[in-house]
């Protein structure tokens, strides 16, 4: 099932011959940025350290172990991720429906759609009850498995008091049990906490790799998958949302502020901002940065290099645009497109920093202006 993991061969690497020679690591520290495969990967480490299966081809994902570990049910699987308040009894139950209701459509969401980020109802963390409930399951013999598996997400969601309870349990914890912490913010956790631990950094996963998930997993059709592999910065889940979601609308808007530009329309565009059916929040921004931003890379390689296009369903337009600018704007089209890509970096942080988006989309449409005509 490793193989299931894309663009993490460094990792697996890493984690095979910890398995091959037996010697695996009391703690990992598996960080990096959102959605690229280390929930799934510490998963997978977890069932092949308790897989059933005899071949070297673990974990099997089909034994009674492995299917438990994939409904997230095995008796020695501990699993802490930031929630509301759960209000646990001393032997782990959660008391109120309302919160159990929560924390069951977590679980449900994180087994069948865990590129969709769940909204809990109040502001999450990890809190020091959770950290307790595992101290008590640790002090318990293990069930059924060779080891036991905890798995601690978002880890740098843990507050003081709980990090420096689990600080503790790190110190003492038992060969027998495997603790793997998730981060994408490395410099937020308690440096001791880092200190035991052995890190592993999962990279940003290649956009190549990423469209081809989309197109075999998620039936994303190339051209969609093409873009959402750039756009989504080397995570997968992200990817998946872009490909899933409406965002197929802001790279058509794109397109055509793309298009505005290329031919002049001016008034056009001003008449576009103001319409009542434009209602851009701050991300929805950031993204039509992004898609323009591609539109003119691509301009720039669709004459030297059309096999790089992204937007490889507009090619032959932007064939056209790039054989009908002016002598001087072709000349230095590649220093143009860097250009601009520089200038959108600027602007998105502009947006971070809540500066009024309409300016933003002005100043980005000026700047795309000056790549047809100076």
């Amino acid at each position: 099932m490793f193989r299931n993991i894309k663009g993490q061969a460094g990792v697996l690497q890493i984690l095979a011959t910890a398995l091959d020679h037996d010697r695996v690591a009391q703690a990992y520290l598996f960080h990096g940025i959102d959605g690229v495969g280390k929930f799934t990967t510490a998963l997978y480490f977890g069932m092949a350290l308790n897989c059933l299966a005899k071949s070297e081809f673990r974990p099997c994902g089909v034994c009674t172990s492995c299917r438990k570990f994939l409904a997230l049910d095995h008796p020695d699987l501990i699993y802490i991720f930031p929630s509301s308040k759960l209000e646990l009894s001393e032997e782990g139950e959660i008391k109120k429906s309302e919160q159990r209701q929560e924390y069951d459509a977590f679980i449900r969401n994180k087994i069948e759609t865990p590129w969709v980020d769940y909204l809990f109802s109040s502001k999450v963390m990890i809190r020091r009850e959770s950290i307790d409930w595992m101290i008590r399951r640790l002090n318990l013999s293990i069930y059924e498995a060779n080891y036991r598996i905890c798995i601690i997400e978002n880890a740098e969601l843990m507050n003081q008091e709980s990090s420096n309870a689990f600080l503790r349990t790190l110190e003492e914890s038992s060969v027998s049990t495997v603790i793997i912490l998730l981060t994408e913010r490395l410099s937020q956790l308690l440096p001791t906490i880092v200190s035991r631990c052995q890190p592993i950094y999962f990279h940003p996963v290649a956009p190549p790799v990423i469209s081809d998930i989309l197109v075999q997993k998620f039936n994303a059709s190339p051209e969609s998958a093409r873009t959402a592999s750039h756009i989504a910065n080397g995570s997968v889940k992200r990817a998946i949302r872009l490909a899933q979601s409406d965002s197929s609308q802001l790279r058509d808007l794109a397109f055509q502020i793309f298009q505005m530009a290329a031919g002049d329309k001016e008034l056009a565009f001003f008449a576009s901002l103001r319409s009542p059916a434009l209602k851009l929040t701050a991300e929805m921004v950031i993204e039509l940065i992004k898609y323009v931003s591609l539109f003119v890379g691509d301009l720039n390689l669709v004459q030297a290099a059309p096999e790089q296009v992204v937007n490889i369903d507009k090619r032959e337009y932007l064939l056209e645009q790039r054989k009908a600018l002016p002598a001087a704007q072709a000349e230095n089209c590649a220093d143009q497109a860097l250009n601009f890509t520089l200038a959108m970096e600027d602007l998105a942080r502009k947006v971070y920093g809540n500066v009024n988006l309409q300016l933003v989309m002005l100043n980005l449409y000026l700047q795309l202006s000056k790549i047809f005509r100076g």
